[in-house]
């Protein structure tokens, strides 16, 4: 028995590779789009994938994963789309924060109002959802978890395009693409650590 204890702390100590830590934000990844992981967590576990430094601190890190996450993340992706969730309000808009689950396409339409979404609890119902946001007047203010990769389209009249927080992620990260269209009203990207103080915002 001590022979094998030594065994196994030594394999333990095996310094960890770049490609070992990849497959394991990948496999995080999956792990998010199925809905195992929140943003947040995601988050806080790829930044320990990528600096850890040996294979036991990468194992650590997806021992409450099935050992199939990637490719059951890669099924799910695959299969027929779920049809989009609609949000319609003449005035007003959408906000959501707390623990919710984003779909894999949520379309947002108002004549005055914008959205606030708030990520950082929110669990993703694929690897790559879209949000769809149309107004005449009103923006766009996403807040998300370092580490995941926002995608911005759409058209604006009055009103950039600002991201804030950090760079953006690597390949294999959670996607957001967001599709904002509207005459007055930009599209603002927060970028935290950990959750964020909804601050008010006159423009949403």
């Amino acid at each position: 028995m001590g022979e094998t204890t030594g065994d196994d702390e030594s394999a333990a100590g095996i310094r960890a590779s770049d490609a070992e830590r990849d497959a394991t934000v990948e496999r995080l990844s999956a792990a998010t789009g199925d809905g195992r992981l929140t943003l947040e967590e995601f988050s806080q576990r790829m930044e320990r994938a990528t600096a850890a430094r040996t294979r036991a601190d990468l194992d650590r890190l997806v021992a409450d994963l099935p050992a199939d996450a990637a490719a059951a993340g890669s099924a799910v992706t695959s299969g027929t789309s779920a049809p989009p969730s609609w949000h319609i309000s003449p005035v007003g808009g959408l906000r959501i924060n707390g623990p919710w689950r984003m779909d894999r396409h949520m379309i947002v339409v108002s004549i005055v109002g914008g959205a606030r979404l708030d990520l950082s609890e929110a669990q993703l119902a694929a690897p790559e959802v879209t949000l769809t946001k149309v107004s005449l007047v009103g923006g766009t203010r996403v807040t998300v978890p370092r580490g995941i990769r926002v995608e911005v389209s759409g058209f604006r009249l009055i009103g950039g395009t600002r991201v804030e927080g950090g760079s953006e992620p690597g390949p294999g990260a959670p996607t957001i693409n967001i599709r904002a269209f509207s005459l007055v009203g930009g599209v603002r990207i927060y970028r935290s650590r950990a959750t964020p103080a909804v601050t008010s915002d006159p423009a949403l």
